[in-house]
């Protein structure tokens, strides 16, 4: 009969089912005919008699619970959340009155108060509450001298003080003067200097002995030029002169007498006004009479020279006046004298023509730049040379000889016209074979492709090479033609297959002397009865690992020469035929048989004989054992048993089984109810399940357990 563990509330904790141990707690609750109990329940004893004193806290605790902390020496109570000190500060916003004794009205000398709305710490002395700190005043903020460093602007702390009201600081008290960094968020401060120094906005009331760098007004006034100040408002003094500041000549406006601001202007004049200073205008010019000076730059208008040597760099004139101008004309429209060219008069103020007769042509080269002739025969030349643009034959150029970027060119400029290449090949039958570089028009006369071609034009035969010379290497796109004959394949240059775009027929043996054939089609078919693989090899050694590789799965099915077997890594699944061979080896462990249950059972589930069908969920040290619903059967009988929920159940061997209780390895199990197995010092015929291969100290579980049955 199962236990129900309340708590001292009423609340229900658990429900202990007979032989169980329950550790749902810190303390162990046994069940009824729990094996060992003894031991757990003298442990319970010791662990709540020294509070479960420990460095680390129990796992499992429950509110109320205490807990002996043995690194703090302190005793902390489990409040449903969290664990906290026994004998903590009383935190209220007044002073407590409940922490007395029997005897007294006052509070217990030694006992802490916690100040909540002003995070002060008080300590009681048997009368009174003393404070430890911190300084503070109800309903401000923080109100007090604070210790502290200080961040400049290059990262270095400097120890300050500051004098704080309400959680603003008003002064900071320094021994260096820096720049304070702006990662410190004090409002109000910048630099600070060796001393006091106040937030902005803040004033200091009272009598200062010393020296200041600034002040907002002067204690007692002062007298300006007659006019009293004190600083704190501007003032308007008379200049102290005591004589005229006349103005002078060339200067216009009044004179000076200090009462009032005076500007005077020069009197000036960019024109020829005489008694006035001479100034250039907006344009920089300006108008005199007789300059006399030694003149830099450029100069517009008459210039006479009365003496001296004047030099120019450029003249420009309509007209000369004067003596003979000697030197060197830039240009001239006419010469003063004329000259007479082949007979033809010259003076280079129109232009002529001079004739020349072919009999008066000296040397024996045409210039370069007669590039034009109407000669119709040149006779006979020894040696002709011609520049780049070539050699032109026919009425409309129809073929040129010419270089191209420095490459010799041959080229038709007949319109879809070709160029052949013919040899007067007489006596043979085809007495002028013509090869040809035909236009993509004569490519289809010929028969061909719309595209140009070069080919042989006429009838006969002309070969491409010969076999003592032959071309080194032929590039082309596509091969057509009826028969090729070569010694050796190759991929293209820098290629690594020859691909076959149509069936390939092999009318002699085929020999692929590689490491490797790969075969892409999807079927692959084999009219021969017999696939030999390692051909050739002279023992079963040399034929060792020889078999199929998929790629992809990593599956493998070959022959190995140790042992003389075949070897696959994957399951091999004959579906629904059977496998004739002989077993050496399986790779479970238990030997099960199928029987109907009434439902489908978990592996590792203890079943007995009965229910509705064959097997059902076995009761509480029942005599009607069947065994343990197996996982993976290492050999399985009845396997074309019929039924809606067919079980294996293990008969022989080790299998996972569900347990409850204290376990022992070598422990005798029997039916502890619901599927599950139980430890038992009194085994009964028929009730036994098998015994344990593993220790076990849970409530519930799975260990693996070795079948057996009395």
């Amino acid at each position: 009969m199962a236990y129900v563990i309340n708590k001292f509330n009423g609340e229900r904790l658990t429900v202990l089912e007979d032989g169980t141990l329950d550790t749902s707690t810190s303390l162990g609750l046994v069940g009824r005919n729990y094996t060992g109990y003894g031991e757990t329940q003298n442990e319970n004893f010791v662990f709540i008699l020294e509070n479960f004193a420990n460095s680390t806290a129990p796992t499992k605790p429950i509110t109320g619970q205490t807990w002996y902390n043995t690194s703090t020496k302190t005793l902390n109570v489990y409040s449903g959340t969290g664990w906290s000190p026994a004998g903590g500060a009383s935190v209220s916003d007044t002073a407590p009155n409940s922490a007395i004794d029997a005897a007294s009205t006052n509070p217990i000398p030694g006992a802490l108060w916690f100040k909540n709305n002003t995070n002060q710490l008080y300590v009681s002395d048997g009368e009174t509450w003393n404070l430890i700190g911190p300084d503070a005043i109800e309903n401000f903020g923080i109100t007090k001298l604070v210790s502290r460093s200080i961040s400049d602007v290059n990262g270095v702390q400097h120890p300050a003080a500051l004098f704080y009201s309400n959680n603003e600081p008003i002064a900071i008290y320094t021994s260096d003067s820096f720049t304070i960094s702006t990662s410190e968020n004090l409002t109000g401060y910048t630099a600070l200097v060796r001393g006091i120094n106040l937030k902005s906005g803040t004033n200091l009331n009272g009598d200062v002995l010393g020296n200041s760098t600034s002040a907002t007004r002067l204690e007692n006034y002062v007298n300006i030029n007659g006019v009293a100040f004190n600083g704190t408002q501007s003032i308007n003094i008379k200049s102290s002169t005591t004589n005229t500041l006349s103005r002078g000549t060339y200067l216009i406006g009044s004179n000076f007498d200090g009462s009032s601001a005076t500007t005077w202007s020069v009197d000036a004049s960019s024109s020829n006004i005489i008694g006035k200073v001479v100034v250039r205008d907006t344009s920089g010019n300006f108008s005199a009479g007789t300059v006399t000076a030694d003149l830099i730059g450029d100069v517009t208008g008459n210039v006479t020279s009365i003496s001296g040597t004047s030099r120019f760099d450029v003249i420009e004139a309509n007209t000369f006046v004067g003596n003979t101008l000697t030197g060197n004309a830039r240009t001239a429209s006419r010469l003063s004298i004329p000259v007479t060219i082949n007979g033809v008069s010259f003076d280079g103020s129109v232009n002529v023509t001079v004739p020349a007769s072919a009999d008066t042509l000296t040397g024996s080269t045409i210039p370069s730049n007669v590039f034009q002739s109407s000669l119709t025969s040149v006779g006979t030349l020894a040696d002709l040379n011609v520049g780049e643009f070539g050699i032109k034959i026919g009425a409309g150029q129809q073929l040129k000889l010419y270089l191209d970027s420095n490459n010799p060119t041959i080229e038709s400029t007949v319109t879809s016209g070709g160029l052949s290449f013919e040899i007067n090949d007489s006596p043979q039958s085809q007495s002028n074979p013509a090869v040809s570089f035909l236009s993509s028009a004569q490519s289809v006369v010929f028969g061909g492709e719309n595209s140009p071609a070069f080919s042989k034009t006429k009838s006969g035969t002309i070969n491409l090479g010969l076999p003592d010379f032959r071309w080194n290497k032929v590039y082309a796109t596509e091969y057509l033609g009826s028969i090729s004959r070569v010694g050796s394949l190759y991929p293209t240059v820098g290629g690594t297959t020859i691909t076959a775009n149509a069936d390939v027929i092999v009318t002699g043996n085929l020999t692929i002397q590689g490491t490797t054939l790969s075969v892409n089609s999807t079927i692959v078919n084999v009219a021969d009865k017999t696939l030999t693989l390692a051909s050739g090899s002279p023992s079963s050694a040399a034929a060792d690992q020889s078999g199929l590789l998929i790629d992809g799965s990593f599956a493998e099915f070959y022959y190995r020469a140790t042992g003389d077997k075949w070897v696959s890594n994957k399951d091999i699944d004959v579906g629904t035929n059977k496998f004739r061979g002989r077993a050496t080896s399986a790779e479970y462990a238990d030997l099960a048989e199928n029987y109907v249950s009434d439902e489908q059972y978990e592996p590792g589930t203890v079943l007995e004989f009965g229910g509705k069908f064959e097997v059902t969920l076995a009761e509480d040290e029942t005599r009607r054992v069947a065994g343990i619903v197996s996982t993976n059967p290492g050999y399985l009988m009845n396997s074309e048993c019929k039924g809606k929920y067919v079980v294996p159940l293990a008969l022989e061997g080790r299998v996972p089984c569900k347990v409850r209780g204290k376990i022992r390895k070598g422990d005798l199990l029997t039916s502890g109810g619901n599927g599950y197995a139980r430890p038992t010092m009194d085994p009964k015929i028929g009730t036994i399940v098998g015994k344990a291969l593993e220790d076990f100290d849970g409530t519930e579980g799975i260990i693996e357990v070795v079948v057996c049955k009395i």
